[in-house]
């Protein structure tokens, strides 16, 4: 099931995303043991100290327990613990931000699609609304136009009526959310933000599902390559 940990980084979050990466594909279940501490060193090529490591990484994600004398057990979870577990483990993995921005991408171009077709009468009026507060607030405030941007994009993934997707929508934002509002530095990218977020919501207000999936799309390209543009060191945009 396991192999030697081959991860360029730290070898307890190696070991982590292989049993994560088991528990996921259904191999490791609900209330099955893991390998004792020492099997374990064999079979990942590693120290008793990074085990220890690692299990202590899976206790903290709520995903073992650890029974005094009889091993690590897989823990049983519902289905916002497991979301909550999948951004712990994106937490973990430090993944890239193109690689962020591709799980946003599939997010909520997906939730536009669905909010056009779903969203009620009041979040046409809620969207809207948000749009309005956005242009009046114009490039006076960097912190408030942040707030109004992850408003916007939670309003249509709720609006999509998936809870799922609202979950995994709050913890992607909490990942990429250290450096929201660096990216409203770069110059003119507050004003496109606005606009970009209006031409969405007209095709949402259109019900225009294939209109409203190319926009949302476009707008999270322009804000990657935005973040690009202002440097290397920059981590997140709106």
């Amino acid at each position: 099931m396991f192999e030697p940990v081959k991860y360029h980084g730290n070898l307890s979050e190696g070991i982590v995303n292989q049993i994560m990466q088991e528990i996921n594909n259904g191999e490791l279940k609900p209330g099955d043991k893991l390998p004792a501490e020492r099997e374990m060193c064999t079979v990942f090529s590693v120290s008793r100290t990074v085990i220890r490591d690692a299990l202590k990484m899976l206790v903290g994600l709520g995903v073992v327990t650890i029974r005094h004398g009889m091993g690590a057990y897989i823990n049983e979870v519902n289905g916002d613990e497991d979301v909550s577990r999948l951004a712990a483990l994106l937490q973990i993995s430090r993944g890239t931000v193109e690689e962020l921005y591709q799980v946003r991408e599939i997010i909520e171009c997906q939730a536009v699609i669905w909010c056009t077709e779903n969203a009620s009468e009041q979040d046409i009026r809620l969207l809207q609304h948000i749009v309005r507060k956005g242009k009046e607030l114009g490039d006076e405030s960097v912190t408030k136009l942040a707030l109004l941007d992850a408003e916007f994009h939670m309003k249509i993934v709720e609006a999509s009526g998936n809870r799922v997707l609202m979950r995994l929508m709050i913890n992607l934002l909490d990942l990429l959310g250290e450096n929201r509002a660096r990216a409203l530095v770069v110059p003119g990218r507050q004003k496109l933000s606005v606009l970009e977020h209006e031409v969405i919501f007209e095709a949402i207000k259109q019900r225009d599902p294939e209109l409203a999936h190319q926009r949302m799309l476009s707008h999270l390209a322009n804000v990657r390559k935005a973040i690009e543009s202002y440097g290397s060191g920059q981590e997140d945009g709106l």
